[in-house]
């Protein structure tokens, strides 16, 4: 009967070399790109959205990065329209309420990044 040696630390993680890339939802990623992916995360999470993913991050950062770009800047409101899953400004979520009287859009306060 073999033995399992419970004391055998895992592999050692090697970082990745510079201008490498990262796999998320089958894309590939340059390091600076998901730097961003990383930090717009962090910034959902501090504007009270505790489950944030990446995958939603870079949806953001790929389809309105004007809007991803205030997030990550901070000291701002953003708008989601929970029933279509856009991503506004505050003049956006204005027009898209007059223009769409049935979505719910709701308002986001992402605080200003911490120094």
């Amino acid at each position: 009967m073999p033995t399992h040696d419970k004391t055998k630390t895992p592999p050692e993680r090697r970082k990745a070399p510079a201008g490498s890339t990262v796999r998320i939802d089958g894309l590939h990623l340059s390091r600076e790109a998901w730097t961003r992916v990383e930090a717009l995360t962090a910034q959902f999470r501090r504007a009270g959205i505790p489950r944030a993913h990446p995958s939603g991050a870079l949806d953001l950062l790929v389809l309105h990065p004007e809007v991803a770009a205030k997030i990550l800047a901070g000291g701002c409101r953003v708008y989601l329209c929970a029933t279509c899953g856009t991503w506004l400004d505050a003049a956006g979520a204005i027009a898209h309420q007059d223009e769409v009287p049935t979505h719910e859009v709701q308002g986001l306060s992402v605080p200003p990044m911490r120094t």
